[in-house]
């Protein structure tokens, strides 16, 4: 008579392989290395599209649509045009020069939202910088979603007109593209 069954030997190599099979699985899973670039690859996405969107949707003269950047950094000037230090994330209807200016700053504003920003040392604390922004300082968006250069407000020039690439470099890297026609997305 035999029965079914599996013998100690053959049991002990299973073990053995499901063993070396979660070893080497959960190196996968243990760190964050090679996941932070994506996650800030998003935001920085999410924040160029934020402002391409409302530059699209305000289109008064004068006021300035962009996110700045910096090598560890990341953002849009303060949204606060109605009062420096005011929270009021609303453009003012009819700003005075001094307010509009505000909206053309290339400092990353203190006040903006979390969502669209960096905060101080953030990137760095990761190991991260941004790479491929050497001439770049900051990307603006005209009322038809193009990349612009608002240095002169009253005269934007079009910006990335062959394209730009901005790459987000740690462990790995992670790149996002803006394509002249306004197309922002991440690179391949």
């Amino acid at each position: 008579m035999k029965t079914a069954g599996f013998t100690l030997l053959e049991l002990i190599i299973v073990i053995i392989i499901l063993g070396v099979l979660a070893v080497s699985a959960y190196s996968r899973f243990a760190g964050k290395d090679g996941v932070v670039e994506y996650t800030y690859q998003a935001r920085l996405i999410s924040s160029l599209r934020a402002m391409q969107m409302r530059a699209m949707q305000d289109t008064r003269d004068g006021y300035c649509f962009q996110v700045n950047l910096s090598a560890a950094a990341f953002g849009p000037p303060d949204f606060t045009h109605t009062a420096p230090g005011n929270p009021n994330l609303a453009y003012k209807l009819a700003g005075s020069a001094a307010e509009i200016a505000r909206t053309c700053s290339t400092a990353i504003g203190s006040l903006t939202p979390d969502y669209l920003r960096t905060n101080g040392n953030e990137m760095a604390e990761e190991g991260l910088n941004l790479d491929g922004i050497a001439s770049i300082n900051h990307i603006g968006f005209d009322s038809l979603g193009r990349p612009v250069n608002n240095s002169n407000p009253a005269n934007p020039v079009a910006q990335c007109t062959s394209g730009c690439r901005i790459d987000i470099k740690g462990v790995t890297s992670a790149g996002v593209c803006i394509e002249p026609q306004g197309f922002i997305h991440a690179c391949p």
